[in-house]
């Protein structure tokens, strides 16, 4: 899967279910897909409210 936007911006990660933590940030599954690596990855988006680093998580459903 393909990570969008915040502090994991353009990483590949192993595939996950409807939602991924990537250092301490919550990514929400998409419709869309990207290609990278020769290969066409399933996109997830970045939620701001839900990114520790932003002083934020404990909060807003995002623990």
């Amino acid at each position: 899967m393909l990570l969008r936007g915040g502090p994991g911006d353009g990483q590949v990660v192993p595939d996950g279910g409807e939602t991924v933590v990537w250092h301490a940030c919550l990514y929400e599954i998409t419709h869309e897909y990207g290609h990278r690596h020769g290969r066409d990855l399933r996109v997830y988006r970045h939620r701001p409210d839900c990114c520790e680093p932003y002083g934020r998580g404990g909060e807003d459903r995002c623990e």
